[in-house]
């Protein structure tokens, strides 16, 4: 907020630009960041992790796993809020795990799956901000944007894993 002060005070942006910003967006955006802080500082993350026994899994089902929970989630609630929210519990679980991830490329490839999957989420207007402001203008019907947030999802996640997982064996290791 104190960069867009400064954009007013200075004449950079006037009044009737002010008016026309989506702050709905931008208060979704900021809502995710301060759960995922909230999540980490409380120390509910480590709570959640540890009442899971995940080091018995095999990776890659931990890794898809939270890929799927992360790409629905963020299908009905932000990107941003999803990733916000997960990050910090997937990174204590990749600490927990990281002998087993290690020969995916380690805790660096559950991230990026959670990354990869939070982006892949397009199917209603609220999956992503850009979603929600190209929604806001009128032009798109919320089954339009199923349909191809669908295929999107499909397409990205044959493609997207696939080299995710060969960047995390021949990259990360």
């Amino acid at each position: 907020m104190i960069p867009l002060a400064i954009f007013v005070a200075t004449g950079v942006i006037g009044t009737q630009e002010l008016k026309e910003i989506n702050w709905s967006v931008l208060w979704m955006v900021a809502g995710g960041f301060a759960l995922g802080v909230a999540l980490k500082q409380t120390g509910l993350a480590s709570l959640l992790v540890d009442s899971i026994p995940f080091s018995t899994f095999p990776s890659i089902a931990v890794i898809l796993l939270a890929s799927l929970v992360c790409w629905l989630l963020s299908t009905f609630i932000s990107n941003t809020a999803t990733a916000a929210l997960m990050m910090p519990i997937l990174a204590v679980i990749g600490g927990s795990m990281s002998e087993q991830l290690a020969s995916l490329g380690g805790v660096q490839t559950l991230l990026m799956g959670l990354a990869l999957s939070a982006s892949l989420a397009m199917a209603l207007p609220i999956s992503t901000p850009p979603n929600a402001l190209a929604y806001s203008t009128g032009l798109f019907k919320a089954k339009d944007m199923q349909k191809f947030g669908l295929i999107v999802a499909v397409l990205g996640f044959s493609i997207g894993y696939s080299v995710l997982i060969a960047f995390g064996v021949y990259v990360w290791q």
